[in-house]
């Protein structure tokens, strides 16, 4: 048995794609990580790039569908998006694409999973729960509100908190 050789940035980085999509700065960590040079880092994102192994563009919309699906709103696909190191305009320009029915409908199944959760509550109560767990997944305080108004009761709306500003979240 010979000497085992060591694997090439290509090797290793086809690898990590093949068990997942990531984006170019994940990947770009991951071959750092490995102990590969920025210099060796870099031609190997470019070329990745080229060959149309990795595109930002195309994983930030993979990720905004699978969100959308999953009953997410629009502070959370863009919290999403900056986890997986997304750059912000990319992010952006994926958001603007969304069309008004695919947030409508990732409202409608996110309201639909709250409403069987907090089903057995009283009427006030159950509005405020269904309210926080719409602002827990990313949809703003108005779409809430609007949402939920058929369960009537009053609501403390003091004490729900609209999603914050993207650029806070760390």
């Amino acid at each position: 048995m010979g000497p085992k050789k060591a694997k090439t940035a290509h090797t290793v980085a086809l690898e990590l794609l093949n068990r997942r999509a990531l984006s170019e700065d994940e990947l770009r960590q991951k071959l750092l990580k490995r102990g590969f040079g920025s210099k060796e880092v870099e031609q190997e994102l470019s070329r990745l790039r080229r060959a149309g192994l990795v595109s930002d563009l195309e994983l930030a919309r993979m990720v905004v569908r699978s969100k959308l699906q999953t009953g997410h709103g629009r502070w959370a696909l863009r919290v999403a998006l900056r986890q997986r190191g997304i750059d912000v305009k990319v992010s952006e320009r994926v958001l603007a694409e969304l069309a008004p029915e695919d947030e409508d409908g990732a409202l409608s199944r996110a309201l639909e999973k709250a409403l069987r959760r907090y089903e057995g509550e009283e009427a006030s109560l159950r509005r405020q729960k269904v309210v926080r767990y719409l602002l827990g997944r990313g949809f703003g305080l108005a779409a809430a509100l609007r949402a939920t108004e058929f369960l009537g009761g009053e609501l403390d709306e003091e004490a729900l908190v609209e999603p914050g500003n993207p650029e806070d979240v760390s």
